[in-house]
C-alpha cells in the first residue's frame, strides 16, 4: 500500500507539472478549411497539368512557332491574358503550383536538403482518397531522387522534396513516375490529378527560341493531344502552363505582376481544356497565379488549402483564395 501511494503521488505529481495545451496543440488540431468553391464547379475524374518552361506571354500568344498551343489548345480552351509566375528562377514556381508557397528553397534551383512535410495538392488528394502522380520524360528510374541525369531536372518536379508523398520503386507505391513509360495509354487510369513534366529540350528550356518554342509545341501534339482529344468526350482536363516567363534577372527573387515595366511582372501563358470549358479569353480581375490554379483544384476536391499567396500577389490585388469559375459550364457535370 506504502508503494501504490508512493505512485499515486508521482504520478499527481507530473501531471501538476505537465503545462497546458499551448497554441502548438490549437495548431494540430484545427486543420484548415476546405476551399469553399462556387456553384457549378465542376468536379474532373482525371486532370493532367503540362508545365512548360522559361517564356514570355507575349512569346508563345499568337506565336506561328506555337501552331498547336495557339490552333488547338487556345482556340478550343480559355486562356489567361492575366497569369503571373511568382518569381525567378524555375524551382520555386513549380512550388508554388504544387504547395501554395516556394517551401524557402530559394532563387538559386537548389534541391531541398531535407524532404518536406508542408501540406499540397499531391497530400491533400490521397488524404482524401482521390489520387495523384507526376510523370517526368527522362526519368531515369521510377522512384529516382538525384538533382540531374541528361535532360532530366529534379528542380522540375517538387513532390519528390515531400515526406508525406509516397516515393517507391513501382507504379503502385510511387508518385515519382515516368513519361512516357509509366503514363498510361488507357487514360481511364489515370489518376485524380497528375502533372507531366517534359524534359528540358521538349519543355522549352533549351534552345534558343524560336526553335525551342516549336520542338516544345510540336511535343505537346505527339505525346499529349491524344489525351486531351479523349478528355473533352470524358469528363477530363488538360491545364497548361509555364513556370516563369523568359525575363529572368540575373540574380533570382519574386516578383510583382503590378510592376510598371511589363518584362518585370513575369507573365505567361496558361491554358485549360477539355471538357465543360467555354473557349475564350480570361483576364480574371486584377489576374491569378499558380496559386490560384491551386485553389481552383482544391475547390473542385474539397481539400484543404496549402500554403498562401505570394505577398506581391496580394499586394497587386490578387487574393488568395480566389477560384476560377467562370471559364466552366455551370450545367450537371458530376
Amino acid at each position: 500500500m506504502k508503494v501504490l501511494g508512493l505512485v499515486l503521488t508521482a504520478l499527481l505529481f507530473s501531471t501538476a507539472l505537465r503545462p497546458a495545451p499551448g497554441p502548438a496543440l490549437a495548431l494540430q488540431t484545427n486543420a484548415p478549411a476546405p476551399i469553399a468553391g462556387p456553384a457549378g464547379l465542376p468536379v474532373y475524374d482525371h486532370i493532367v497539368i503540362v508545365v512548360e518552361e522559361n517564356k514570355d506571354y507575349r512569346q508563345i500568344i499568337n506565336n506561328p512557332a506555337a501552331p498547336y498551343i495557339n490552333g488547338t489548345l487556345r482556340a478550343q480552351g480559355a486562356s489567361f491574358t492575366r497569369m503571373y509566375a511568382e518569381e525567378h528562377h524555375s524551382e520555386g514556381n513549380y512550388f508554388w503550383l504544387f504547395s501554395g508557397s516556394n517551401q524557402r528553397v530559394g532563387f538559386e534551383n537548389q534541391v531541398p536538403k531535407k524532404c518536406l512535410t508542408s501540406s499540397s495538392l499531391g497530400e491533400q488528394l490521397i488524404g482524401a482518397g482521390r489520387s495523384f502522380k507526376g510523370y517526368s520524360e527522362d526519368l531515369p528510374v521510377i522512384g529516382f531522387v538525384e538533382s540531374n541525369k541528361g535532360n532530366y531536372a529534379r528542380k522540375h518536379v517538387p513532390w519528390i522534396s515531400f515526406c508525406n508523398i509516397p516515393n517507391g520503386k513501382t507504379i503502385a507505391d510511387s508518385s515519382n513516375l515516368r513519361f512516357k513509360e509509366d503514363f498510361p495509354s488507357d487514360y481511364n487510369s489515370l489518376p485524380t490529378v497528375s502533372f507531366v513534366i517534359p524534359n528540358l529540350v521538349n519543355d522549352m528550356h533549351n534552345g534558343s527560341a524560336p526553335f525551342s518554342i516549336a520542338a516544345g509545341d510540336l511535343w505537346l501534339r505527339e505525346n499529349i493531344d491524344g489525351y486531351y482529344n479523349w478528355a473533352k468526350e470524358h469528363n477530363s482536363l488538360l491545364i497548361l502552363t509555364f513556370d516563369e516567363s523568359g525575363d529572368a534577372p540575373l540574380f533570382g527573387g519574386s516578383t510583382n505582376p503590378a510592376d510598371q515595366n511589363p518584362d518585370k511582372r513575369n507573365q505567361i501563358a496558361t491554358i485549360f481544356a477539355g471538357a465543360h470549358i467555354k473557349r475564350g479569353e480570361y483576364g480574371e480581375g486584377k489576374g491569378i497565379t499558380h496559386v490560384n490554379i491551386l485553389r481552383t483544384l482544391e475547390a473542385m476536391y474539397k481539400l484543404n488549402k496549402s500554403g498562401a499567396q505570394q505577398p506581391l500577389a496580394l499586394k497587386a490585388g490578387i487574393a488568395d483564395d480566389f477560384v476560377i469559375a467562370d471559364v466552366f459550364d455551370v450545367g450537371p457535370v458530376f
